[in-house]
């Protein structure tokens, strides 16, 4: 496998493409922003972005962003930006657990060019400052100062800080005992670090490789390398094996005593044994070597360098610690094997951190100015001016900055309009907004017009934290921002939130037009973060239309507005295909798809192959049903409208059916229409049954089926496998048609029919007879996948030979154009038999034939998985010359991944110049995750080990959700104790997620959830000032109002928010408030605000407000139905007692969440099944509201199949819903059929029968039909129902109403 790895192609390659991309690093970006207006953007957004929207509790959030963003990209950060960081925790009271834990990390090595005693010194600062705030701090707290203890050397007693722990009641874990041992070794006690391994054996924590690591350190830095070695040798017999840091450790011994020859002998060892020592370690040993006294050796350590991706920063790190220990002949030798190149940013990038030095010092401008001219004209760094700006706007120098502008200038630079960025940054720090407005104004009198991405950035975020949208485009409005211009801008920044639904609502007023590429992104995050796929129709449909005669004037040729329908069409499917890809669940994709179809927005045949082609497996028949629709030309686009409208339910065959006949009794002369309606809905349901007769029916009333018509009854007999049949609606047509041309699809449906009947050789001819002789032009989606359905079928049957032959037949009869889908089933049809070699040879086939890679990776991991390397690299070879090596790599990686081969998958992301494609990681991690494949997540992080280029903490969060989802919970708290070992730090949705889950199972919080707050313990409080509290706590009834109004001003987030923090404070508000804030949470499709509220309900309050209830409807909206209902069908199978079926059943929908669930045929199937299991473990409630669904959706059959299997014998039943649903649609009729059904259960009491009778007795009473209420009261009575069992009101109206109408009754109340 190694050869393959190593193989001369690919290391050729990347050393080439190394020289270019090595020094690309977004230091070389910081050095040419200025050239390059959006590297202004990229490198400034996060600092720039955070000043501009921060808040009140939000003015650390964003310095400690920074701070890890710093991190992440360079290894290291400045003592001002840890500075800046204390400032605010000294003048703050909220700092987060997880926060400080940040900035306690960021005190060690991580600030390399201060000296360690300042550094030591800074974090007892900060330590005392958070135990002074009263900052919950866990034992991942102490263990990150411990490390940070160990890093800058600083002496302290492990036995004090042991004590310290047992004073404060935390519990010591591994990592703890890890460190306490590596200070240990650090000063050479070796005894003291035994001591510590005994405690560790008494407690049985594993012996683990930090520890050993430790041994060994501590042996080789007092000069024993042998007692090392020995230790390395325990690590082998205990199953662990060594790691470039242990052999790092034992050379970095040798480097204190000088020796190169035993520095060599272990960098050999470890080759020898398939162990690379990195950059980092290579550069440890140079510094041991230079601290110790031996800077004329570190020479001899430079051939073994590999210089790979980091390896700049990695330098820059060891230079700063270098010139602390004053070593600086070490230093600038170090500095000389950054790599060299003619490049100018090459150059740009070596000299910013010595320019970024100077600035620190706070020179004067007139100083700075000099200094940078005298860099240039010596040549060292010569873009020193470009540089000395760009830090000067980062570090907020303001003045500094304006003063480099007029140096600038003089060398005939043009200030431009993102030179403005950093003085808009700042009048939102000091809040200024009419400044703000002004400079706007000042700009635009200049000629200088403010761009969306600035408006984006510095502008919107601020204004909008104080008012509404529509306020916020006014007031930019009055500042000469066009209208349009500001809401298609709003309406992004409203999209990067997640605010999709508000985004919409400005879509729909302003109608902002094209600029596809900006709204793309956006629009697709909100997508991926709501699940809301009606408001990303609505917004795609928008931007879409043409554009209005106001936005024509305002926005002029600026817009493109004029695109044809051609552009529209692909931008429009661009952007679904992105959409599917991110939604990534089948279901989801449908309900897109089906909302797209609903605005009557096309896509090409292209994109549409291309969702099919992601789709791959999980394509369905309906999904390839409305993807053929999207693709019509036929397609009409519906109207945008200034509010959104529900769309009417199409009418099924038995409403036609009811309709027809009605037409028919009443003598209706324009009864061909509906005639036609119901064969087409006939057809539409795939009806066989009703379809025969009533062809006939037609026939025998001279009704003619069109040439249309026949054609689409041509297609249906095929996909019901009628041949025959076809055969005589094909005959009908060219008798009818003579000149009738059948085209590849309906060909293709006849040749699947004959296919699924066992005559392969008949549909072989049938292509062949029926060869088409246009070539094709466009590519059609529904020939190209009713193809890959046929060639499919027979993969399955593992006839491979047929399958190439009716390959090579549709392909050269010219009914498809080949690809990778369609090509699929030639390798499928090896792989279900085993056959890799005829699998290989039909792959290469198709490669060399078609330039295509049907199933490359299912064949990288067979071939990896026989160890068979040539093959795979001959593979590799194959698909590279069609995708490019960059793309094979990744595949590869992800191959030996899910492979176990975690050292290969290593070796090429460590290759050098390798640019980490992260979304094809990202999406690889969010696959992983929805199939539980834990253990893939598990060797991608393992394989991603130190690498600083790829952002792990993702496959960690995602790795958590794995292990929560298959209730791993001793493996998810495990994570968090691996990332205390690695030095990470848990994001705050890690945190929040592994805490909610822990919670859930009962298990003890061993750390402070970000966002929920604690009760805080006051001491010695005065009971006069507890009463004064209590009297300054909001009153019940002035919360209540405040968050109706806000309900009722369309801000049900903010209303939630409100009624959360008033229950913190102990105040509930009413219920029946509380219901109305759910309900339209729930019809926004918003989850996360409802859960978030639901932690603080009691059981009683839930059912108080419906809680369950309006908590699935949301669920419902959002689209995520048929996952809701899955894992329900999941939940009741698995629970074992009586109390844990009912607590799981509150999630089964109701009312309009149920509604939605029975028109989906599958939802529908699924509700049924969890009927059925909680009916026949004595729960009929489910099956009950299910039943009234049913009814009420005129579905009768499966209403009587339900009633029969569930409900015939329950002794109760509810109809609520369906006796108002009666009244309001004006049908007495269902309640009439309601009653008869009741009438067959002998169970039920009368006074159910009774109020049933009374509802009905009610209605006629409403409609004046007194006779018809008494017919009604008599019935009753006559099967039994006596007085008693009606509602009361009910006889008190009836005889009310009779003696009005002078009517006599026969009884009296």
């Amino acid at each position: 496998m190694s050869s393959l790895l190593r193989s001369t192609k690919f290391v050729r390659y990347f050393t080439g493409a190394a020289r270019t991309l090595i020094l690309n690093s977004a230091k070389t970006t910081e050095a040419n922003s200025l050239i390059n207006p959006k590297a202004v953007c990229a490198a400034n957004s996060i600092l720039l972005r955070d000043y501009a929207t921060s808040k009140k509790k939000e003015n650390l959030e964003p310095l400690l962003q920074r701070l890890n963003l710093e991190v992440k990209r360079y290894g290291r950060i400045t003592k001002r930006d840890i500075d800046e960081v204390f400032d605010e925790i000294r003048g703050k009271n909220d700092i987060t657990s997880s926060q400080s834990l940040l900035v306690i990390r960021c005190c060690g090595q991580l600030v390399p060019e201060e000296l360690p005693e300042q550094r030591t010194l800074l974090v007892q600062k900060i330590w005392n400052i958070l135990s002074e705030r009263g900052v919950p701090m866990d034992i991942s707290h102490y263990n990150a100062l411990l490390r940070v203890y160990i890093e800058n050397e600083h002496d302290f007693s492990p036995a004090a800080f042991l004590e310290e722990l047992e004073k404060k009641g935390i519990e010591p874990n591994r990592v703890t005992y890890q460190r306490l041992m590596w200070r240990y070794c650090q000063d050479g006690d070796m005894d003291g670090a035994l001591n510590v391994l005994e405690k560790m054996r008494e407690l049985k924590m594993p012996v683990s490789e930090p520890v050993l690591n430790a041994l060994v350190m501590g042996h080789s830095f007092l000069g024993d390398t042998e007692g090392a070695k020995v230790v390395m040798q325990t690590m082998s017999g205990a199953g662990l094996q060594p790691t470039n840091h242990t052999y790092a450790l034992l050379a970095c011994g040798y480097a204190k005593d000088g020796d190169l020859e035993g520095i060599n002998s272990v960098i050999s060892a470890a080759k020898d044994k398939d162990i690379y020592l990195t950059d980092k370690d290579l550069l440890e040993i140079v510094e041991h070597l230079a601290i110790s006294g031996h800077e004329d050796k570190v020479d001899e350590i430079f051939q073994h360098l590999h210089k790979s991706s980091g390896y700049n920063q990695d330098v820059c790190n060891a230079i700063f610690r270098l010139l602390n220990n004053g070593c600086e002949t070490a230093a600038k030798k170090v500095m000389k094997t950054m790599p060299k190149s003619g490049n100018i940013n090459d150059t740009m990038f070596k000299g910013a951190f010595y320019v970024k030095h100077l600035l620190k010092g706070n020179p004067t401008p007139e100083k700075l100015i000099q200094q940078c001219r005298e860099l240039q004209q010596e040549n060292l760094v010569p873009s020193a001016l470009y540089i000395a700006t760009e830090v000067s706007l980062q570090m907020g120098h303001t003045k500094l900055a304006q003063a480099l502008f007029k140096e600038l200038q003089k060398d005939g630079f043009e200030i431009r309009q993102h030179y403005y960025w950093p003085l808009l940054v700042q009048k939102g720090k000091e809040k200024d907004e009419e400044g703000l407005l002004q400079l706007i104004r000042d700009m635009n009198n200049e000629g200088i017009m403010l761009t969306g991405e600035a408006l984006r950035d510095y502008v919107i975020p601020y204004i909008m934290d104080k008012e509404s949208p529509q306020n916020v485009i006014v007031k930019l409005q009055i500042a000469n921002i066009p209208a349009i211009h500001s809401a298609r801008n709003l309406m992004v920044e409203l999209l990067e939130a997640g605010e999709i639904k508000k985004g919409a609502n400005i879509a729909l007023q302003y109608q902002p037009r094209g600029q596809y590429n900006l709204v793309a992104r956006p629009l697709l995050i909100a997508l991926n973060k709501s699940k809301d796929v009606e408001s990303f129709a609505t917004i795609l449909h928008v931007i879409s239309s043409n554009p209005t005669i106001a936005q024509t004037d305002e926005e002029g040729s600026k817009d493109d507005s004029q695109i044809d329908d051609k552009g529209d069409t692909n931008e429009i499917g661009r952007i679904v295909v992105l959409g599917v890809k991110n939604l990534n669940n089948p279901d989801l994709c449908k309900n897109l798809l089906d909302a797209v179809l609903a605005k009557g927005l096309r896509i090409s045949t292209s994109r549409a192959e291309e969702i099919e082609h992601f789709l791959s497996n999980n394509m369905t028949p309906e999904i390839s049903d409305i993807l053929s629709k999207l693709t019509s030309a036929d397609l009409e686009r519906a109207p945008v409208e200034t509010v959104q409208r529900r769309v009417p339910r199409q009418l099924r065959s038995n409403d036609l059916e009811k309709m027809l006949e009605k037409s028919r009794r009443s003598g209706d002369a324009n009864i061909n229409s509906l005639q036609k309606q119901l064969f087409l809905a006939y057809l539409k349901e795939n009806n066989v049954a009703k379809l025969e007769p009533y062809l006939e029916e037609l026939k025998a009333s001279n009704f003619e089926l069109t040439t249309a018509a026949l054609a689409q009854l041509f297609e249906f007999y095929c996909e019901n496998d009628l041949i025959s049949k076809a055969n005589e609606v094909k005959a009908l047509l060219l008798n009818k048609e003579p000149e009738f041309v059948f085209n590849r699809y309906k060909c293709i449906l006849m040749a699947y029919a004959l296919l699924r009947a066992n005559k392969y050789d008949e549909a072989l001819q049938f292509f062949i007879d029926n060869k088409q002789s246009n070539e094709i032009t466009t590519s059609n989606f529904l020939v190209n996948s009713k193809s890959w359905q046929m060639l499919n079928y027979l993969a399955e049957q593992k006839e491979d030979a047929k399958v190439r032959e009716l390959t090579k037949a549709l392909i050269e009869n010219n009914y498809v154009e080949p690809s990778n889908i369609l090509l699929g089933p030639s390798i499928k049809a090896h792989i279900v038999k085993d056959d890799i070699e005829g699998a290989l040879n039909e792959f290469e086939y198709c490669c060399k034939q078609y330039r295509c890679t049907p199933w490359k990776g299912e064949l990288m991991k067979a071939l990896i998985m026989k160890e068979d390397a040539g093959k795979l690299q001959w593979l590799a070879d194959l698909s590279t010359q069609i995708h490019g090596e960059v793309n094979i790599l990744h595949d590869l990686v992800l191959a030996f991944v899910e492979c176990g081969r975690l050292r290969q998958a290593r070796r090429i992301l460590e290759t050098p110049g390798l640019h980490t494609r992260q979304k094809r990681l990202q999406d690889a991690c969010e696959r992983y995750v929805e199939e539980g494949k834990s253990e893939y997540l598990e060797g991608l992080l393992e394989a991603t080990k130190e690498l600083s280029h790829i952002d792990r903490s993702k496959i960690y969060y995602h790795l958590l959700v794995t292990y929560c989802t298959a209730n791993e919970t001793d493996k998810a708290l495990g994570l968090w104790t691996i990332l205390q070992e690695e030095g990470e730090i848990p994001s705050e949705k890690f945190l929040v997620y592994l805490g909610e889950h822990l919670k859930a199972n009962n298990r003890e919080v061993p750390f402070a959830i970000p966002g929920v707050a604690k009760p805080v313990q006051v001491e010695n409080k005065s009971e006069k000032s507890i009463v004064k509290q209590q009297l300054t706590k909001p009153q019940k009834s002035e919360i209540t109002v405040q968050i109706e109004d806000l309900v009722k001003q369309g801000n049900a987030p903010k209303a939630l928010d409100l009624a959360i923090k008033s229950i913190q404070e102990g105040v509930m508000p009413k219920s029946n408030v509380l219901k109305f804030t759910l309900k339209n949470l729930a019809e926004e499709g918003n989850v996360e605000k409802i859960q978030a509220l639901g932690q603080y309900l009691s059981d009683k309050t839930r059912r108080e407000v419906t809680y369950d209830d309006k908590l699935t409807l949301a669920i419902f909206k959002r689209g995520a139905g048929s996952q809701h209902i899955d894992s329900l069908i999941t939940l009741v199978k698995a629970v074992d007692t009586n109390e844990d079926l009912e607590v799981a059943l509150r999630k089964f929908p109701r009312s309009n969440s149920l509604e939605m669930a029975v028109q989906d045929k599958d939802l529908a199937k699924k509700c049924y099944e969890v009927a059925e299991i909680a009916a026949s473990r004595g729960h009929s409630l489910p099956a009950n509201l299910l039943w009234m669904e049913y009814l009420l959706q005129g579905m009768d059959n499966e209403a009587n199949a339900l009633w029969n299997t569930c409900l015939s014998n329950a002794s109760v039943i509810v109809f609520r819903r369906l006796l108002q649903e009666s009244h309001t649609q004006k049908k007495p009729e269902l309640i009439e059929k309601l009653i008869s059904i009741l009438h067959t259960n002998k169970s039920l009491s009368p006074a159910s029968l009774g109020n049933a009778y009374s509802r009905l007795i009610n209605y006629h009473i409403s409609d004046n039909h007194v006779d018809k209420a008494q017919e009604v009261l008599k019935e009753a009575m006559q099967k039994g129902i006596s007085k008693e069992h009606f509602n009361k009101n009910t006889l008190q109206r009836l005889l009310e109403a009779s003696k009005a109408a002078g009517k006599s009754i026969e009884f009296t109340i």
